[in-house]
């Protein structure tokens, strides 16, 4: 990965690219803007038409038989390659108020607007200061669940079994109403020229601690471990 890349000079300008690339667009960046859309995004829904900028292309080259890779538009490929560069600025973000141990952006969620934050609780408020800290770390998040780090994260039915035996909605819940938000999610609001709006959630699915360092009751929130049956003892 450090080896040198030999690079070649454009055709139409001084600048220098990859001599291998498959495909160069050389052009100008102009100062016109166009309406474009709507086009299908990654929440699989019709994205709302934008006014983006125009560049006038003065000269395409490529390399010999050229391999040019169209994205199919809120597929899993659309989704992988936006929402999981979040998942570590969100990591970023939590592991600067306790210790973060991994982050799921969900693909129910479109794979942009909920995440699933797991962590090492050392503190009895790490949870809330998870949740507000993930929303630090992706503007267009929506919805966060954190959990502890005996749950599997990537395991839907694990944090809803979380949710279920250790969360309070009037204990655990937090709602922050009219937050700046992702202008891909139909059910926020839009005003032309302004930031998108939506109310954000964020539950705290950890074990609940009553003391400050510490749960007393930490036997009641823990799976009871049944012993593996052998099968070949009852054939």
């Amino acid at each position: 990965s450090l080896a040198p890349t030999p690079v070649v000079q454009c055709l139409t300008n001084d600048l220098h690219v990859p001599a291998e690339a498959e495909f160069v667009l050389e052009g100008r960046i102009t100062h016109r803007t166009v309406a474009e859309g709507p086009f299908v995004d990654l929440t699989e829904t019709w994205d709302m038409v934008r006014q983006q900028p125009v560049i006038e292309i003065d000269c395409i080259t490529h390399r010999r038989d050229a391999i040019y890779h169209a994205l199919l538009p809120g597929q899993l490929e659309h989704k992988l390659l936006m929402g999981m560069p979040r998942e570590p600025s969100i990591f970023a973000a939590v592991n600067e108020v306790c210790r973060c141990r991994n982050v799921s952006i969900t693909p129910g969620g479109a794979s942009w607007l909920h995440a699933v934050v797991q962590i090492e609780k050392k503190h009895a408020d790490d949870g809330r200061k998870a949740a507000e800290a993930a929303f630090r770390g992706h503007g267009s998040l929506k919805h966060v669940v954190v959990v502890d780090d005996d749950i599997d994260l990537y395991d839907l039915h694990d944090v809803e079994w979380a949710i279920a035996t250790r969360f309070q909605a009037d204990r655990d819940l937090m709602v922050w109403e009219n937050q700046p938000s992702s202008s891909l999610d139909p059910s926020a609001t839009h005003v032309p020229g302004q930031k998108s709006r939506s109310a954000k959630m964020g539950l705290d699915a950890t074990i609940p601690w009553d003391q400050a360092d510490s749960c007393t009751r930490l036997h009641e929130f823990v799976r009871v471990p049944f012993p593996k049956a052998d099968v070949s003892a009852y054939l």
